[in-house]
């Protein structure tokens, strides 16, 4: 898949993690990372907001949680809030962030604004969804 049209499926995807988090009657901050297949530095970067980047009453910037999500799922190549796992700086830790090979790409979904279940049901959605736009 060239790195346009993998950059427009991520972009579909997204929207229909979206959609996953409205009927779920959540919001926040969906994001997408592609390590494009055979690369190690070709990564393919995405970013949805749902309603909204930030939650000040409770001092969350959900926009850099679902990115650390995202690395950390893709650095550790598991999903994201593994507790064998010792955080580097930059990582948070949190469960929420999904991730999975497939066709030779390495994939990592997140989600951040909800209960840690919630996110990681909606990252998991997203790379199923990716997964299908890759067939």
């Amino acid at each position: 898949m060239k790195s346009e049209e993998l950059r427009s499926s991520i972009v579909t995807v997204l929207e229909d993690m979206e959609k996953k988090a409205r009927e779920m009657h959540i919001k926040g901050v969906a994001v997408a990372a592609v390590l494009n297949k055979g690369g190690s530095v070709d990564w393919i970067g995405e970013m949805k907001v749902v309603d909204t980047p930030f939650n000040f009453k409770e001092g969350w910037n959900l926009v850099a949680i679902a990115w650390s999500k995202c690395a950390e799922a893709m650095a550790t190549e598991a999903d994201s809030g593994n507790p064998d796992h010792k955080t580097i700086v930059g990582e948070c830790g949190f469960v929420g962030g999904a991730y999975e090979e497939y066709e030779g790409y390495k994939m990592s979904f997140a989600f951040s604004g909800a209960l840690s279940e919630e996110d990681l049901e909606v990252a998991k959605y997203g790379i199923e969804k990716m997964k299908q736009a890759m067939q």
